[in-house]
């Protein structure tokens, strides 16, 4: 088994598994380009069963098991949605600088 954490491109054993995580805010998309996968949902009771050329999109946050029932190829794209799409990096920087409560007083200490 597998974690994914970015867009990617990927070749499944028969009998394999890929799990992804999507965040709060973000859509995943799954397509299958060869093969068949069966796509299973944490909190979902049905599975959902992907061929050749098609796809499906995990619209919340959650887990995301892909199980190769033959061997396939696939192609996985994220994207953020609404406000947390919207801030771009300054949002994803501060989250790794300590904050100042000042601002910038133009001297440096």
């Amino acid at each position: 088994m597998f974690l994914v954490s970015n867009d990617m491109t990927a070749t499944l054993p028969a009998r394999s598994s890929l799990r992804l995580v999507a965040d709060p805010g973000e859509h995943v998309a799954v397509r299958c380009t060869e093969g068949e996968l069966w796509l299973i949902r944490d909190g979902d009771p049905k599975d959902t069963s992907l061929a050749a050329s098609e796809s499906f999109t995990v619209p919340e946050a959650g887990t995301i098991d892909l199980y190769a029932v033959t061997r396939a190829s696939l192609r996985v794209t994220r994207c953020r949605t609404g406000a947390a799409g919207t801030r771009g990096w300054r949002h994803w920087l501060a989250r790794f600088l300590p904050s100042q409560r000042a601002g910038y007083s133009g001297t440096h200490r």
